[in-house]
């Protein structure tokens, strides 16, 4: 190992991962580098992030093909060190790239399968123990003339959510029969068109569930390439559904959680049962799981690291996550951290109607706030603004931090007050 000194990952380099591969170099005292091979119709898209830091090579190439893939990467057979995959857009390239990796620990391409296409994974984790995910049904568009067969027995409300895409988007609730096919008639009308601007893989179809009760929670955790696995603290997901808001999109989440020790061991037993559920090793993962009165029911579980996770430990726990990232990529145990040392909370931001953004203002006084630790607008005045539920992206997102809670729950107040997104009424 102590020739490799090549960090690779797929479409995207943030700079938290520059700053674990830094951090590593020091650890290792060697210089390491880095490739981020960006697929041929990812490379195409206007605005996407790029490495700045000069320490990642890119490399365009096309995943489909395996003689190019080869090609791109046997320099790199005996010099990859570890290879890893942020987002969930890039785990079916991550999954082409592992065959020509032999000597690297990795997930199978199946297991990573298993892990982004939701249907596949309701099966495993049914099957492995049915009291861990609730009641579901597979839907393609052509199955719904046949719907009330398929959804036979269900109690309502139910959830429909497309089997392959993430952060809530095109998630509906839905209280009756009625309901559900007319929500599932303009799902699919609305479908294809967000897998293809996202780049999702996989064939557009739903999953209806019946509706969990109870309060939302994720975890990540380091899994060992011999399957020891390592739970960081617990995150409260505040869905926009549950304070009134259309959409199920994460509206805040907050750490430390006010969990006691008891309900964080059980979430954790459950987090690790549906991790050997989908046979997952060496990787991060992230585990999506309702708190109910019949226990910790699993929402969804990915091979990734969690949206937000690097600077929310960071911040409150002083865990590089990035770091532990690539450590148990290298067969190596992460380094945890004990008491929590501030308090934090990340916050999505939605216009509050649907149509033309006009203007976005009070950015600038809302991240001169003591608790901001960044504020980011993810849009422009013209862009069209959806709702989550109809395929729309958040607007607006940040991470506020500090070590006194109230004053942290006042600056995100604030923020919300100050952030207003005016729609063009013309």
């Amino acid at each position: 190992m102590a020739d490799r000194d090549t960090i690779l990952t797929i479409n995207v380099v943030e700079p938290g991962l520059v700053r674990a591969v830094k951090m590593h170099s020091k650890t290792l005292n060697r210089h390491l580098k880095g490739v981020v091979l960006v697929s041929k119709d990812y490379s195409k898209q206007p605005n996407r992030p790029k490495d700045d830091s000069g320490l990642f090579e890119e490399i365009v190439c096309d995943f489909s093909d395996p003689n190019e893939l080869q090609a791109v990467l046997k320099p790199y057979i005996n010099k990859t060190l570890a290879v890893t995959c942020r987002y969930e857009e890039a785990i079916q390239p991550f999954s082409q790239v592992i065959p020509f990796l032999p000597y690297v620990h990795t997930p199978s391409e199946t297991v990573l399968e298993w892990s982004t296409e939701k249907p596949l994974m309701r099966d495993r984790l049914y099957n492995y123990d049915p009291k861990l995910v609730p009641k579901y049904q597979y839907v393609e568009e052509k199955d719904l003339p046949t719907l009330k067969e398929l959804i036979k027995g269900f109690e309502f409300p139910v959830v429909i959510k497309p089997s392959g895409l993430s952060k809530a988007l095109l998630v509906s609730r839905c209280e009756t029969e009625t309901e559900l096919k007319d929500r599932l008639k303009t799902t699919f009308k609305l479908i294809h068109d967000v897998y293809a601007r996202d780049q999702y893989p996989g064939k557009p179809a739903v999953l209806i569930e019946e509706m969990m009760q109870g309060d939302m929670y994720s975890i990540d955790a380091y899994v060992m390439h011999d399957g020891e696995i390592f739970c960081l603290p617990p995150v409260r997901v505040v869905t926009a559904h549950s304070v009134g808001l259309p959409g199920f999109y994460g509206y805040q989440r907050i750490i430390p959680t006010g969990l006691t020790e008891h309900e964080i061991e059980a979430a954790n037993e459950a987090s690790k049962e549906a991790i050997k559920a989908l046979n997952l090793s060496a990787t991060t993962v992230h585990i999506e799981l309702f708190h109910t009165a019949d226990g910790w029911k699993i929402i969804e579980v990915a091979a990734r690291m969690g949206g937000y996770r690097d600077a929310l430990y960071r911040e409150v726990y002083g865990i590089e996550h990035f770091y532990n990232d690539l450590a148990g990529r290298m067969a190596a145990e992460p380094t945890m951290r004990g008491a929590p040392i501030a308090h934090a909370t990340v916050l999505n931001i939605y216009a509050d109607e649907e149509g033309y953004i006009e203007s976005i203002e009070g950015l600038q006084e809302a991240r001169a706030l003591p608790s901001v630790v960044f504020l980011n607008a993810h849009a422009k005045p013209g862009d069209l603004a959806l709702f989550a539920g109809n395929g729309g992206d958040l607007v607006v997102d940040g991470i506020l931090s500090n070590k006194d809670l109230r004053q942290l729950e006042e600056d995100t107040a604030k923020v919300r007050e100050l952030v207003k997104i005016k729609i063009s009424r013309n």
